[in-house]
């Protein structure tokens, strides 16, 4: 515990503009000290931060126009905070060599002792070195750790507060402590602990700074420059409000010096033995005259310090019930002492709250019993005016009879009403959504855990309904996330009318609600089918009637988890279920639901290996041209060979892949399979031959993919950006992201083609084939498939090729299964068609024959001419 006055004053200032701290004069700073350390800073009964720091800064404020906002905190807090920037000054600090490396100093303006404090147990503590091998209790950040260490003490125990060492000190965990006199002689007062724990010796005499951080000199300056303009008189007068006048010590009475004359004559007359007797006898009672003047004046000082504090004071005489209060006490009520009289232990009790009354009852009594220390606690009494205000109610007993009955307890009040309307407001904020006010995920979590620890107890059913509105973000899109706010707020209210007040609602962000039934349902599905009606009827937002829907999804304790991440896990996903299966609906979690997800779950952890355990295989189908009946192309696809589970299919494992991230490095792997088989096998087939590689749309738009290693490898192997096509969706193209243009344009300047896959199954249109270099439109196979002459599909497949031909984009069909398939598409002209009934997709070692044998059958000069 530094012997640092432990005052705390933490001034949070808001630099107008720290960057120009020089040019431009304060307009306010924040101080910042110890909250514990009468006279000079501690809180009052109301919170207030008072004591002679507090009034000195509203005099400097008043004197220099710069406003000041004091704060009191721990003193460790205090030193943190100006270390980080939160405060600008830190008040009552002592210097020392390891400070200086960290602080820029005021110039001292109070002296304080620093005591060696000692259970009174102890005995021979006259110096510094006497401490020697004893472990020495200390306040946080204290100041004297400094001192003790430079003289040698190496074992220290730190506590919070004064308060805690002395309540340490008296339970002998620690018999020796170091403390400021002024915040010591208070706390050793209003814990009864003044014959308990003794002062041995003065350490050292600290002196008060002000200091702020040391790259801050002009604050500093400031500092010292408002001080300048406080005159002595008014400096001397803050200091008599809280310390008022020291009581004169006299170390002898006349009496006493009367009697020490006549012990003098009279020992000139008696025998020697009579005159050393009545020596010793002089001495002791001058010691006891001594004693006892000190101990009135600790009292009389200690008693300035406690009505310095504000505090409500009481003393209960528990053998004929009589009671003693000072007018705080009263005043915290709303009272006077005279509207109280007459005062006994009943006038307390018919003020405090019925069901806080048998609590402090309970505590008085285990600490008559010894069992406790002291008697504290919180309890409402009820104010004058009808309200009820919260008292921090603290005492011990302080004496017994001659048969050890209780005798004689005394303690304090301190209104702590506005302390606990803060910290109510602090619960709130950290446990509620402040939009809807109900509670948020944090609280939400907790209540879900302890929910279940009373479902396992009860041996009951818990139920978890995992709520998300659909197609929420139109709404926001449409009419702002003002209305978007109001909406939610009438989502939770309908959702909370609709259910038992059992029930738990909260929301967790965004458009997602979570409601815990811990009773059980009679019928769960007709409760859900009820919400989601309510939820669905409509709402005036700004004048306009809305609709929107919700998906529920469900899971059970213990029938579907076994914890609380278990429950949401679940519920979550049969909510997606429930959206899967047309929205506005209700889903319960299944056993299928459970082994789907362990199977994407186990798949995701293999896929992240496949890379580098050579598992991904690449493969290839053929591109036909259907002028000549030969291949001039191929598209690459992706396989994984699983180790256990043999070939995966990519229906399996690619929305896998998109989703955990690793289609980026999967992309660039089989890239670089058809960038190396395109250089190798266009001598096999000629000029025109191109690989297809697939781009998922999540590759495309990845900001870190920048296809950079991309061109690198296709000017490490000096191959034609010609030799590769790029396959994308539609959808991409519709993509607003400007990165989507940049990357096709990139890819145009290196001569990379681009094909549009699954062409007229999505968002086909005219302005983004004009808008975008597209070479290639791929016909999907869904018209291939039921293609016969004058059909539907035919009529379909004929204008995309004459709208392509026309825009100078050539087109591939793909899902040719037949060769009256083929030949329809040859009727109407299209340039190219793939599939099974040419070649499914084979390994690259297969497709190389296929290459060669064809390329063998069309002679030496086949190769090289252009074919299609």
């Amino acid at each position: 515990m530094r012997y640092f006055i432990s005052y705390s004053l933490l001034l949070l200032f808001s630099l107008a503009s720290i960057c120009q701290a020089v040019a431009t004069p304060e307009k306010a700073i924040t101080v910042i000290s110890d909250d514990n350390y009468p006279p000079y800073l501690f809180k009052d009964d109301q919170g207030n931060t008072v004591g002679i720091v507090a009034d000195y800064w509203k005099l400097w404020e008043q004197k220099t126009g710069v406003d000041v906002t004091l704060i009191s905190t721990t003193w460790e807090m205090a030193q943190q905070q100006l270390l980080s920037g939160h405060a600008d000054v830190i008040e009552m600090i002592f210097r020392n060599p390891e400070r200086e490396t960290r602080y820029a100093f005021s110039a001292p303006y109070a002296k304080v002792a620093v005591g060696i404090y000692a259970h009174e147990s102890m005995s021979g503590l006259i110096s510094a070195e006497s401490l020697a091998g004893f472990t020495v209790g200390v306040q946080k950040g204290d100041g004297c750790i400094f001192q003790l260490k430079e003289a040698g003490v190496k074992s220290f125990r730190v506590y919070n507060s004064y308060d805690e060492i002395i309540q340490a000190t008296l339970n002998q965990q620690v018999m020796i402590s170091c403390m400021d006199d002024y915040p010591a002689s208070y706390y050793l007062y209003r814990k009864g602990a003044e014959n308990s724990i003794l002062r041995s010796f003065t350490l050292y005499h600290g002196k008060f700074h002000r200091a702020v951080k040391k790259d801050n000199p002009q604050l500093l300056a400031l500092i010292e420059q408002g001080a300048s303009t406080i005159t002595a008189a008014e400096l001397a007068a803050i200091e008599s409000k809280w310390k008022g006048r020291h009581v004169p010590r006299n170390a002898y009475s006349r009496q006493a010096i009367l009697g020490l004359a006549f012990i003098l004559v009279v020992a000139v007359v008696l025998m020697l033995l009579v005159f050393t007797l009545r020596v010793a006898v002089r001495r002791k009672t001058a010691e006891i005259e001594s004693k006892s003047q000190e101990l009135e004046n600790q009292r009389m000082r200690l008693t300035e310090i406690i009505d310095a504090t504000r505090a409500g004071t009481w003393e209960w005489n528990m053998q004929t019930g009589e009671c003693q209060f000072n007018a705080r006490w009263a005043e915290i009520v709303g009272y006077t002492l005279d509207e109280l009289a007459p005062l006994s232990l009943e006038t307390a009790t018919q003020l405090m709250h019925p069901d806080d009354l048998q609590m402090a009852m309970q505590l008085i009594e285990r600490h008559l019993k010894r069992e406790i220390d002291f008697y504290e606690c919180d309890i409402r009494m009820r104010h004058k005016d009808g309200r009820w205000i919260w008292v921090s109610d603290r005492g011990s007993l302080i004496s017994r009879t001659a048969s050890g009955e209780p005798l004689v307890m005394h303690g304090t009040h301190f209104d702590i009403t506005e302390k606990k309307a803060a910290a109510e407001a602090i619960w709130r904020q950290a446990n509620y959504d402040s939009l809807t006010q109900l509670p948020n995920r944090h609280y939400f979590n907790q209540r879900l855990v302890e929910a279940i620890q009373e479902a396992t107890l009860k041996q009951q059913r818990l139920t978890l309904l995992f709520l998300d509105l659909d197609q929420f973000k139109d709404v926001n899109d449409t009419l702002g996330h003002h209305r978007g706010d109001d909406l939610l707020i009438e989502v939770g209210r309908r959702i909370r009318q609709n259910l038992m007040e059992s029930a738990t609602v909260a929301r967790l962000g965004g458009d997602e609600f979570a409601v815990i039934l811990p009773d059980e349902v009679a019928d769960l599905h007709t409760l859900c089918n009820q919400v989601l009606q309510h939820i669905s009827h409509s709402y005036i937002l700004g004048g306009e009637r809305m609709f929107v829907t919700a998906s529920i999804g469900i899971s059970q304790f213990p029938d579907d988890a076994a914890n609380a991440e278990e429950m949401i896990q679940h519920s979550d996903q049969a909510m997606y279920e429930a959206k899967n299966r047309g929205r506005n609906n209700v889903c319960y979690f299944s056993l299928a639901m459970r082994e789907a997800l362990t199977q994407r779950t186990s798949l995701a952890r293999d896929l992240r290996n496949a890379v580098e355990n050579d598992e991904l295989r690449d493969y290839y189908q053929p591109i036909i041209c259907l002028r000549s009946d030969r291949i001039v192309k191929a598209e690459t696809l992706m396989r994984w060979q699983h180790p256990t589970r043999g070939l995966i299919s990519p229906a399996l494992f690619i929305p896998v892949a998109e989703e955990t991230g690793e289609i980026t490095r999967m992309g660039d792997w089989i890239f670089r399979q058809a960038a190396q088989n395109a250089l190798k096998w266009q001598a096999l087939v000629g000029d025109e031959f191109a690989i297809s590689v697939n781009k998922s749309p999540m590759q495309f738009i990845e900001p870190s993919a920048m296809n950079s290693d991309w061109m690198q490898l296709l000017q490490q192997l000096g191959l034609d950006g010609k030799r590769i096509v790029v396959e994308i969706t539609e959808g991409l193209l519709l993509n607003p992201d400007p990165v989507v243009e940049q990357r096709l344009l990139h890819f145009r300047d290196l001569g990379v083609q681009v094909a549009i896959d699954d062409f007229g199954t999505g968002y086909s249109s005219l302005s983004y084939l004009s808008k975008f270099d597209i070479d290639f439109l791929k016909i999907d196979q869904s018209f291939t498939r039921e293609l016969s002459e004058g059909n539907e599909s035919y009529v379909l497949c004929e204008a995309i090729i004459v709208m392509a031909h026309k825009l100078g984009l050539k087109v591939i069909a793909e899902g040719v299964e037949t060769s009256v398939q083929r030949d329809l598409l040859r009727a109407i002209h299209c340039d190219y068609a793939q599939g099974f009934f040419y070649s499914p997709p084979i390994p690259a070692a297969a497709f190389e024959q296929l290459l060669v044998a064809e390329a063998q059958k069309a002679g030496p000069q086949g190769a090289q001419i252009d074919i299609c």
